[in-house]
């Protein structure tokens, strides 16, 4: 390796050591995704759509009667942090995410809350809704469960308005808000409207305060292709975090319901081993008055046989998880928990990590004796570990799968560590 750059690599790794105020969003690991191929199921968008509860009787869970979902879908504004404990209602049908935790039905089942934020992002930064912020970070935190949090949802959405600068500085607010809260079982969802613009990019927070990517899906062309691209590109799970057809599914047969939106979204979510969630709205809109006369229909799956009879048998295949005894071990819910830096000693440099050809040199700047070295990816999986004491650690990087890795070591009885980003060119 060249000695230039040697130079540029220890540059970067001096200005980019480990940091400790993303532990919840795991640096932007692919948080509570499943593996490969496997899809979660989630449902919304409020309780009566959703159903199975005592006073929600005729939803998708009262109709759909095999399976109980994976995730529910719910809203809440840090303005009021209405919807979450108590319920509101908008003009678009009942919330109250609470409801859902309160009933066994949903016992294994995970929560997914659009965080509304229209007109608060300045406020957000200057501390206005730092008490709102502890009380939802509490409220998550009291959940043994995943929650996903669309923060800012469709935030490129004309009808938001939203600040590119301003977005991006209230999510990362938020996130290391939650950070310094111990919120450990949240994830952060980067929701885009689906429109395909190309500046969407504008809006990012970053890879380490994003921890999926998702897309709204109704009657579009390619909607959320900019997403797709820009989740290969970035290395993210995909949740296609609103859809719904634009139909009436109480009038007509059902066929043509199938084959111009269903089957072409579910064989595009099989096709794609990034896209890990779909959250489908099933709820009658002509009956809520903020949609009535907007041609949005009546997507409840079981008011069309056809359609009814079709979704039934794909929920049944085997890559469906479903809201039951397995959903939290199909994510590795409890790896995620565990995964915690609070041992980690913030003296990241004492540590001293170089390269040489593909052997990652790991040693301490005052020539201290280590043991114990680990090598984790983002998520908290051990890559590589050897219990050995040594002045020097030389490994081979060859057979490492992430190009994130987290490095730690014991030296004199703590732990410290460095993150580092592994590049193919050196």
């Amino acid at each position: 390796m060249s000695t230039l750059k040697s130079l540029l690599l220890l540059s970067f790794l001096l200005t980019c050591g480990f940091t400790y105020s993303q532990e919840s969003a795991n640096f932007g690991a692919a948080k509570f995704a499943p593996q490969d191929g496997d899809k979660l199921l989630i449902m919304g968008q409020d309780l009566g759509a959703v159903g199975g509860l005592n006073n929600y009787t005729d939803g998708y869970v009262d109709n759909i009667t095999g399976h109980t979902p994976a995730g529910v879908t719910s809203y809440t504004s840090l303005s009021t942090l209405g919807g979450l404990t108590n319920l509101d209602n908008w003009g678009s049908g009942d919330v109250r995410a609470q409801s859902y935790l309160e009933d066994e039905t949903f016992d294994n089942s995970f929560i997914v809350i659009g965080l509304y934020l229209v007109n608060q992002l300045t406020g957000i930064v200057n501390g206005t809704y730092d008490n709102s912020l502890t009380t939802f970070a509490n409220w998550i935190k009291s959940q043994n469960r995943p929650v996903f949090i669309r923060i800012g949802y469709e935030f490129e959405g004309p009808w938001n308005s939203y600040n590119p600068t301003q977005f991006k500085a209230a999510w990362q607010y938020i996130v290391h808000k939650f950070d310094d809260l111990g919120v450990k079982n949240a994830a952060y969802v980067w929701q885009s409207a689906g429109l395909n613009y190309s500046n969407i990019i504008d809006w990012y927070p970053g890879d380490e305060y994003v921890n999926w990517v998702g897309y709204s899906q109704f009657d579009g062309n390619n909607m959320g292709q900019s997403i797709t691209t820009f989740a290969e590109e970035h290395d993210k799970p995909i949740m296609i975090a609103e859809a719904t057809p634009r139909v009436d599914l109480k009038v007509g047969s059902g066929e043509p319901y199938w084959a111009n939106w269903y089957e072409p979204l579910l064989q595009t979510i099989y096709d794609n081993n990034r896209i890990k969630a779909l959250a489908y709205i099933n709820v009658n809109w002509d009956s809520q008055s903020m949609w009535q006369g907007q041609g949005w229909g009546d997507s409840r799956i079981h008011v069309n046989a056809f359609v009814k009879e079709n979704w039934e048998g794909e929920m049944e295949k085997e890559c469906w998880l479903m809201g039951n005894d397995d959903l939290l071990t199909s994510i590795n819910y409890q790896s995620w928990i565990a995964t915690s830096t609070d041992d980690l000693s913030n003296e990241e440099n004492d540590l001293l990590v170089s390269f040489e050809d593909s052997l990652l040199l790991v040693q301490s700047k005052n020539g201290d004796v280590l043991e114990d070295v680990q090598i984790a990816d983002f998520t908290g999986r051990i890559l590589y570990q050897d219990s050995k004491k040594t002045s020097i650690f030389k490994i081979n990087t060859n057979s490492f799968s992430a190009k994130r890795i987290v490095v730690s070591v014991l030296s004199n009885n703590r732990r410290i560590a460095q993150k580092i980003i592994l590049h193919s060119s050196f």
